[in-house]
């Protein structure tokens, strides 16, 4: 993934939405809030950047309000079956303090809070947002909405070279008896698993894939047009590689 870079200018804009890395509890008064919260108006600016080498991804912040400034780089595994654009977004509660959410390769958000503290500018990862904050990203922005051109299916097939092989690899789901369950069967030059995991009644799963890496895919969970990763399956070194996300 080549670096981007994203200058936020002062506008109305949005953040990802909490991918359940917190508790969202609050009584009437707070969801009134919630439900009238609206992003500030910025009085200064953000830029945001994804520099990628090999498997080290990491986040570069860089923010400016009040006549002060700040940089920071966080190490974070990012989506990779996502288009670029959707990575992050942010929303500034205050005019010199914004939220920025950062979509992980497991689909929850990573969650980072820039503002000015008593003169300084500050940059720190955050565990939940405010409520208003969350429920306006989740609601206004879609967080994990699957786009027209990334559609669950219930297989996926790709010749892949790896190192010296050359071999198909196929993923697919399995029928199952239970509307609670999903079980999934993969293969890559000789060697196969097969995984069954628990997931909502209410849910359907399938496989998705991004063209931009072949060589990977990811059996998904996906509730109220949103989906979440459950297991990654790649191909790296010649290598068949399963790993749960969930």
């Amino acid at each position: 993934m080549k670096s981007i870079w994203s200058f936020i200018l002062p506008a109305t804009l949005l953040l990802y939405a909490c991918g359940g890395n917190g508790t969202k509890a609050g009584g009437d008064q707070q969801g009134a809030d919630t439900a009238s919260f609206q992003p500030a108006t910025p009085a200064g600016k953000l830029a945001v950047a994804f520099p990628a080498d090999a498997d080290t991804t990491r986040i570069s912040i860089h923010f400016e309000a009040d006549g002060q400034s700040s940089d920071k780089t966080f190490e974070l595994p990012l989506a990779r079956d996502v288009a670029e654009k959707d990575l992050y977004r942010a929303v500034w509660d205050k005019p010199n303090s914004v939220y920025i959410g950062v979509l992980k390769s497991d689909h929850s958000t990573r969650y980072y809070h820039a503002s000015v503290d008593n003169g300084t500018a500050k940059i720190n990862q955050v565990g939940t947002p405010p409520e208003a904050i969350w429920h306006y990203a989740e609601e206004k922005a879609g967080l994990g909405t699957i786009s027209l051109d990334m559609k669950a299916t219930d297989s996926y097939e790709q010749q892949i070279q790896s190192g010296t092989i050359i071999a198909d690899l196929i993923v697919k789901k399995l029928p199952v008896a239970s509307p609670d369950s999903v079980k999934m069967y993969a293969e890559y030059g000789g060697a196969n698993k097969t995984i069954t995991m628990v997931v909502p009644a209410e849910a359907t799963t399938g496989i998705v894939h991004s063209p931009s890496h072949p060589e990977q895919a990811f059996l998904v969970q996906i509730m109220n047009k949103k989906y979440t990763n459950l297991v990654e399956i790649k191909v790296e070194n010649g290598h068949l590689k399963i790993n749960a996300l969930r």
